[in-house]
């Protein structure tokens, strides 16, 4: 595709109203229905809005923002931080870096990404007045341009939440699952919705639909069923498989967009991260595990790989293992160094009480005799690994796998040897974390469907499309949330085109402060709890009440008060208010 091809799709003029265009207009409850709340759904929301389009965004969740609460940088080209720091970027190295790094990428999609993430989403987010003030180095990138917002995208979110709850015609309907998406004769799609607390039942209507639902990483039926990574000899999924991603990742936006005729793209493409340990809260979740101190064992005992090595190669040599599982090896002084991150319950404390000290699911020994035996491993074969190990450390050079030394290449130090007990082993499994493939889209976000004709009004976004393929078969850094705000914004401008054209008609919804901004299930205010009775609550798992479970069992363990999230101004219900939902809004960070 050309240059110009690709700003074409990028400049479409969408002015007047949008039920100006017919004589007969027909009633809808919106313009555009975005179908999720994340970032991509957000940037297509805050677009289509901007356009002139009547906005409804339905949410599974009670609140709104998606995984990239949790999640961190963005990969952008030609920013003024680069500029600051001496580094010059421009498109054509991104496209080159990315079209190496990923192997098989959508060349059209990197090349609009790169020559736009200035404009379309560096300059975009700064006018919410997001600022990147962090800039981080990467295997993948031959210049540095992995930025952060203050050091975590709730930074961006919540600006963009800001921004959208000051938003005429643009509201939300939380614990909200949409169930199914049909389209009528009169070319109006509805979208029938179940509250995830009561089980009620409602359907919305709109010419122009966005399915921006986030990835299936988190559905492992579906993981499994299309699991082939192409750094691995093996054609299954593994045997012990962790989520390494958020609740809602189920896929709905898959299933949503198949019953409206979608073809599928990529669906065999994970990332994949192989450092997963069990959550000890909810074990079929992984948590990401780190050590630079540590070595890596095969199920033999054995080292496999150059532990300093990028990602990828890790990965690949990790997936080819018999059983894709492998344990890291340290000694007390390692332990220093160990790091683990994805549940907000972790902090210094719970990660020597509930992991380290943990036996369930690390191993510890004064010997490593012992720590084998309690591992499951040969002791002799470990014993041998970590004694040519401990002599490579002595003579400052592995032979091995050239980690360090001048086999290595650079001047990468040896380290320390492991000799200090007591001594730890820690089985790590893969972990899902990244969908790169989904609903097939043409370059405006329109989905293709099974005639490889585009599909009236229907358009997807951010993960729900495996980012639009701009990964190839291996995820980047910042390649997930940046391309979710590009193809998000794409899909808000062009399905409000395509609901101007639709000439329906939509009631116009303003907001005041006390005017309900978001439609959830009833919940009347209830007076404040002891921390005994919200335990009580959080015994039994309650449809609907995830986040409020998840956020309250913080609140247990950190002794906080109810007053340190509420207020007269926003007491103990659901925040519906404009002037609620920017209080609430503050609180996100006591987690994030």
């Amino acid at each position: 595709m050309s240059h110009r091809g690709h700003a074409a799709v990028l400049i479409v003029a969408c002015t007047g109203l949008l039920n100006a265009c017919t004589s007969s207009p027909t009633p809808t409850d919106a313009d555009v229905i975005v179908i999720g709340s994340g970032i991509a759904g957000l940037s297509a929301a805050l677009e289509a809005n901007s356009q002139g389009a009547g906005v409804l965004i339905i949410e599974t969740s009670s609140v709104a923002g998606g995984h990239a609460v949790k999640a961190g940088g963005f990969a952008l080209v030609g920013t003024p931080l680069q500029e600051r720091k001496g580094l010059k970027d421009t498109p054509n190295i991104a496209y080159d870096d990315m079209m190496a790094w990923g192997e098989d990428p959508d060349p059209d999609w990197v090349r609009l990404f790169v020559d736009n993430s200035r404009s379309e989403i560096h300059d975009w987010l700064a006018g919410f007045g997001i600022q990147f003030t962090i800039l981080l180095d990467t295997p993948e990138d031959t210049v540095p341009r992995f930025h952060f917002a203050g050091g975590a995208a709730v930074n961006v979110i919540i600006p963009m939440l800001r921004e959208a709850a000051h938003r005429d015609n643009l509201d939300f309907v939380m614990n909200a699952e949409a169930v199914n998406l049909a389209l009528n004769k009169a070319g109006i799609y509805n979208v029938q919705s179940r509250n995830t607390r009561t089980g009620a039942l409602r359907s919305y209507t709109a010419p122009a639909i966005v399915i921006a639902t986030g990835g299936f990483q988190s559905n492992l039926e579906l993981v499994r069923q299309n699991f082939h990574p192409r750094n691995s000899r093996h054609g299954t999924a593994p045997e012990h498989l962790l989520i390494g991603s958020g609740k809602y990742a189920a896929g709905t936006g898959i299933r949503l967009g198949q019953a409206s005729g979608a073809q599928l793209m990529r669906m065999d493409r994970q990332v994949t991260f192989i450092n997963g340990l069990p959550d000890p809260q909810d074990p079929e979740h992984g948590l990401h595990v780190e050590n630079p101190a540590a070595i890596r064992i095969n199920a033999k005992g054995k080292r496999f790989v150059n532990e300093s090595a990028h990602s990828k190669a890790i990965e690949s040599a990790v997936m080819s293992l018999d059983q894709r599982m492998h344990w890291l090896v340290f000694d007390d002084r390692g332990r220093k160094k160990f790091r683990i991150r994805g549940a907000v319950w972790l902090n210094r404390n719970t990660i020597a009480s509930e992991i380290l000290n943990n036996p369930d699911i690390v191993h510890k020994a004064d010997t490593i005799a012992a720590l084998a035996t309690a591992a499951g491993l040969n002791a002799d074969s470990l014993q041998a690994t970590l004694d040519r190990y401990n002599r490579f450390v002595a003579n400052g050079e592995d032979e091995d796998f050239a980690r360090f030394g001048p086999l290595s290449g650079q001047s990468q130090p040896a380290g320390k040897s492991v000799t200090s007990p007591p001594f730890y082993a820690v089985r790590l499994l893969p972990m899902t974390r990244k969908s790169m493939g989904g609903l097939a889209i043409d370059i405006n976000t329109q989905v293709i469907g099974q005639n490889n004709q585009p599909i009236d009004g229907l358009f997807a976004a951010g993960e729900a499309t495996g980012v639009a393929g701009i990964n190839g078969s291996h995820g980047g850094s910042g390649t997930f949330l940046a391309p979710s705000v590009l193809t998000g914004r794409i899909a808000g401008r062009n399905s409000a085109a395509s609901a101007r054209h639709a000439g329906t008609i939509t009631p116009a919804f303003n907001h005041t402060n006390e005017q309900p901004l978001i439609t959830t299930a009833a919940n009347p205010e209830v007076p404040l709890m002891t921390s005994a009775e919200v335990s009580g609550l959080l015994k039994h798992e309650r449809a609907g009440y995830w986040h409020w479970e998840r956020s309250h069992t913080i609140v247990i363990e950190r002794a906080l008060a109810c007053t340190d999230c509420h207020s007269p101004d926003w007491p103990t219900k659901p925040a519906t208010t404009l002037h609620q939902q920017l209080l609430k809004l503050e609180t996100c960070r006591q987690c994030h």
